[in-house]
């Protein structure tokens, strides 16, 4: 018995049905291998992210060594003494040259640490001739070895003395490194390699054996002279097991058109779902990025020192707009047991060049007190670490010396707020005189305001995020902190929080900074 023929229709509806069914198990896949690939270079740019705080600590501390060596004619016992504790720090060499002017050969002039592989394998001379003054990191090739090393130059800019700071990093063995499971990145297996190739001779380190092989993706980040590049793979699924297999479940379900209807409608609901998985993912990854940007913030401040007579506490809060590492900072040094100083600034901009500025000036802070200068010298001579014309940057900072036993307080401002002072009688700002910025060109010497402080009160220094809001003056925002610090009780620690909860219950869009210090009678 001879079986019917297809009627033409038939045939039509099936091929539409076939032709539907692999359209959609195509797209599916497409889709699948799209969001697995753009989930994963988001999480190569968040490495990358977090690798970029190393070069302005590094750049921050052969910084200070240069400016230390710069301000003592390059006395070799005293830069032996500055850098010996950089030596545990995870640097093995550290040692300072002189370029000669004419072209001649480099000469050592004092040495920390156990070798320089550069001057083992007859290099130093083609690298040095290489540098100059410069804001920027000067970065070796790696330096062959067991284990290899990196070096690192630092010729700080405007500087006609021809210092030079070198220093040499040691790379893990067989350049392989492990993640802690703790890690946010360690389900990432990465490689990092010096410049833009990405051949063997230019590896850092990995976290599996070179070359990674499979779904990569690959970022690159400033490090000093030259780059570093981050290729990146991982063997998840990043955009979820159903987006694996629903191709396989649109060809399953693709027989006939009431099929092919309800897998279409069941199709872009679940793509709606995840669409919002994605979205999610994309809002946790960013919380991520911010979390490691404040924390590289706070890891740059320093804890405040206990000081007889002197309650001292500082908060910093990272401003709710954007991911970028702020230029805000703090700085307190007990000078003795009665006195101490206080810093507080705010580098112009955001991001990495704000985060170098903002770590050199805090060290070099640090640097100056600890050779004895008082604030007016250390404020004139951070004017002369950058200049605005040139790195397009500038700076505003209060500097305080506090004496809890004669009860007077000096105070210098570049450019910044005077602090508000608190005591039984209210809350006023302290008035004086305002020098330019940091980095600001000016001939004048800066002068500093002396103040008597009553018996007993609280100082609070602060930087612009406090007082400043979008669409409104700068006068309601002094208003708003001078109500806001009146009546304030219990320990400054307190006083501090329940500040910050009332000038900024939903956070500020810029950075904030709030140093206060407390004394009684």
């Amino acid at each position: 018995m001879r079986r019917p023929a297809l009627r033409p229709l038939t045939v039509v509806a099936v091929v539409v049905c076939v032709a539907l069914t692999l359209a959609l198990a195509w797209a599916a896949r497409v889709v699948d291998r799209n969001s697995n690939h753009r989930l994963l270079e988001q999480q190569v740019q968040q490495a990358a992210a977090a690798l970029a705080g190393v070069v302005p600590a590094a750049q921050a501390r052969l910084a200070d060594a240069a400016q230390v060596a710069i301000d003592t004619s390059a006395d070799p016992t005293i830069f032996n003494r500055f850098v010996t504790p950089e030596l545990n720090g995870g640097l093995k060499a550290i040692s300072l040259w002189q370029l000669d002017a004419a072209g001649g050969a480099p000469k050592q002039l004092a040495m920390k640490g156990d070798r320089l592989a550069l001057v083992e394998q007859q290099r130093s001379a083609a690298f040095f001739s290489r540098l100059h003054p410069s804001d920027q990191l000067f970065v070796t090739d790696i330096l062959p070895g067991t284990p290899a090393r990196i070096g690192y130059a630092e010729m700080p800019p405007g500087d006609t003395s021809g210092l030079v700071v070198y220093a040499e990093g040691e790379l893990p063995a067989n350049r392989r490194v492990a993640l802690p499971a703790t890690s946010p990145f360690a389900d990432l297996a990465f490689a990092l390699y010096l410049g833009p190739k990405t051949d063997e001779t230019h590896l850092i380190e990995a976290t599996r054996p070179t070359p990674i092989r499979g779904r990569t993706a690959s970022a690159t980040l400033p490090f000093g002279d030259t780059v570093v590049t981050v290729v990146g793979t991982t063997d998840l699924q990043l955009a979820g097991g159903l987006a694996a297999v629903l191709p396989w479940i649109v060809l399953g379900v693709g027989g006939g058109l009431s099929v092919v209807a309800g897998v279409t409608v069941e199709y872009f609901g679940r793509r709606r779902q995840e669409a919002e998985r994605l979205a999610t993912d994309n809002e946790r990854l960013y919380e991520e990025q911010r979390g490691i940007a404040t924390t590289l913030q706070h890891a740059l401040l320093p804890e405040v020192p206990a000081t007889n007579g002197v309650e001292v506490a500082a908060r910093y809060v990272a401003g709710v707009d954007g991911i970028d590492v702020g230029g805000d900072w703090y700085d307190v040094i007990a000078l003795d047991d009665k006195r101490l100083v206080f810093f507080v600034g705010d580098v112009s901009g955001r991001g990495l060049r704000a985060a170098t500025t903002m770590a050199s000036l805090r060290y070099a802070v640090r640097a100056y007190v600890a050779q004895g200068d008082g604030i007016e010298t250390v404020v004139a001579k951070l004017a002369q670490l950058f200049d605005k014309e040139q790195s397009s940057q500038f700076a505003t900072v209060l500097a305080g010396e506090l004496d809890s036993t004669s009860h007077e307080c000096r105070l210098v401002s570049a450019g910044h707020f005077y602090p508000l002072l608190v005591d039984e009688d209210g809350a006023r700002y302290v008035s004086g005189e305002i020098e330019p910025p940091v980095g600001v060109a000016t001939p004048l010497r800066p002068r500093a305001v002396t103040i008597n402080l009553p018996s007993s009160g609280t100082l609070l220094a602060f930087t612009d995020g406090a007082i400043e809001r979008k669409g409104e003056g700068i006068d309601v925002g002094l208003e708003r902190l001078r109500l806001a610090a009146t009546n304030q009780g219990g320990s400054i620690e307190a006083t501090l929080d329940r500040l910050l909860t009332d000038v900024v219950p939903d956070g500020a869009d810029d950075d904030v900074v709030v140093v206060g210090l407390r004394w009684g009678n």
